[in-house]
């Protein structure tokens, strides 16, 4: 059954796909949006708590450099609740309770990434990374512990593939609780092992971050979903929910999109979902071969997302900042959620990598002792009883892939996001992972959406990544 013709069809009714709409609209287009599920947002999902209050089972944080969700986020009425940050970090490493202070900090690990040789099996190259260290060693005894530490990865059998993450980190001569650290929450962030994640992918990741500033500032009154809302509130035709797109096709000068409800033809469409999802389509056109080897390229990452809501704020009278990175289990980190809306305070988990995928296959009962034990062991004994405990579990999903996003892995086609994000002709993806300005956020989503409708409508010319 044929549903008629449009100038743009959007693919995905998340943050990009509902961005690209409303643009394409508001470009004087006539634009039809399909969405495979039974709701719009995709991993931006907010869910109510029994406690009270809301759970952002998915995208949540932001910064004030993040303009579009920010002025989306005013128009919803909505307020910013910072983040509370005060108190000592954590880092747990066994039993051993570490002060992150007294560790590397994290935007140093990034800094020596960038700067970083992955490549480090030759007594030349072993000089070369020991030179670009010298800024950061501070006293005679930590150069020696260094050089040893870079004989011993020099002598020491390659542990994992020379372009992966997990080489680069361990090119950076980290003391061994840093580098447990980093790995730990490297694990988290993309989801996945470093050993499976393309170094040089992760560098092209950090130059697509455009803001000197955290991304852990703030939180939105009522949850992220209310960007997600105000966007769609904006749209001037109904979107079509429940209606996973099967195939698409070039024919002419048309675009044709097909699923189970029916077919559309476009002279554009704008694919808006993470490539893996956007896997699941097929797709009949000129380098079909080309752009199904960029798809394959990226793998979703896992993720458990967990909120833990307590009646007081325990962590606060001990000086903690309710943040805490496990070297064991890697992939475990922890902050504090609380919001400034008088409900109780809580703490957020996020199970990355592996340690999801493994957590996944159990009881939720027994997901929850565990994830409760770990937290006694960074916060004490208060942590084993929270008035409410609400989970969001990202890994296999139909529609979504996984969460937070997919990363390139190693050995496939690491100049994926800039060659997918380029990609011209009738058929454009957009998306938070291939954004140029804020890699994987929900503010890389929405710009990523816009840009693809201002490339097809020529007011504006994108530069390759």
């Amino acid at each position: 059954m044929s549903e008629g013709h449009v100038k743009v069809i959007v693919v995905g009714g998340g943050a990009a796909g509902l961005a690209a709409a409303v643009a394409a609209e508001e470009a004087g287009l006539s634009c039809q949006l399909l969405e495979a599920q039974d709701r719009l947002g995709g991993r931006v999902q907010t869910v109510p708590l029994e406690s009270g209050g809301h759970f952002d089972a998915g995208a949540q944080m932001v910064n004030g450099d993040m303009a579009a969700v920010l002025a989306l986020a005013e128009r919803a009425g909505r307020h910013l609740s910072p983040i509370p940050q005060s108190g000592i970090g954590l880092c747990v490493a066994g039993q051993e309770l570490l002060r992150s202070e007294d560790l590397i900090e994290v935007d140093e690990i990034y800094t020596l990434l960038e700067e970083q040789v992955v490549r480090w099996d030759s007594p030349g190259e072993v000089l070369r990374a020991l030179r670009l260290k010298l800024k950061w060693w501070n006293t005679p005894w930590e150069s020696l512990g260094e050089a040893g530490r870079g004989l011993q990865v020099l002598l020491e059998p390659r542990a994992a593939p020379k372009d992966s993450l997990a080489a680069a980190l361990r090119a950076l001569l980290l003391e061994a609780d840093e580098q447990a650290m980093a790995f730990s929450l490297f694990t988290e962030l993309f989801g996945a092992p470093p050993e499976d994640v393309d170094a040089h992918a992760v560098r092209d990741i950090f130059s697509r971050y455009a803001s000197e500033r955290s991304d852990l500032e703030f939180q939105i009154s009522g949850g992220m979903i209310a960007v997600i809302d105000r966007l769609a509130s904006e749209l001037r035709h109904t979107p079509r929910l429940r209606t996973p797109v099967d195939r698409i096709r070039v024919t002419g000068d048309r675009v044709e999109v097909a699923s189970d409800a029916g077919i559309w033809t476009a002279d554009n469409v704008i694919v808006a979902v993470p490539p893996p999802a956007a896997r699941r389509i097929s797709f009949d056109l000129e380098g079909g071969d080309a752009l199904d080897g960029l798809l394959s390229s990226f793998t979703a990452g896992d993720m458990i997302k967990t909120v833990l809501v307590f009646d007081s704020a325990f962590w606060r009278l001990k000086g903690l900042s309710g943040t805490a990175t496990f070297a064991d289990p890697p992939g475990l980190v922890v902050v504090d959620g609380s919001l400034d809306d008088g409900l109780p305070p809580r703490l957020i988990a996020f199970q990355g990598g592996p340690l999801a995928r493994e957590l996944a296959a159990l009881p939720q009962e027994a997901r929850r002792t565990g994830l409760l034990q770990h937290l006694s062991r960074a916060f004490g004994a208060a942590a084993l009883a929270p008035l409410e405990v609400a989970e969001a579990i990202w890994i296999d999903h139909p529609w979504c892939g996984g969460g937070y996003n997919a990363t390139v892995r190693v050995g496939r086609q690491r100049d994926a996001v800039a060659r997918l994000a380029a990609w011209d002709g009738p058929i454009r993806f957009a998306g938070a992972e291939l954004d140029d300005r804020f890699w994987g956020y929900v503010e890389g989503a929405l710009h990523s959406g816009r840009n693809a409708v201002a490339r097809i409508t020529g007011k504006a010319v994108v530069e390759a990544a």
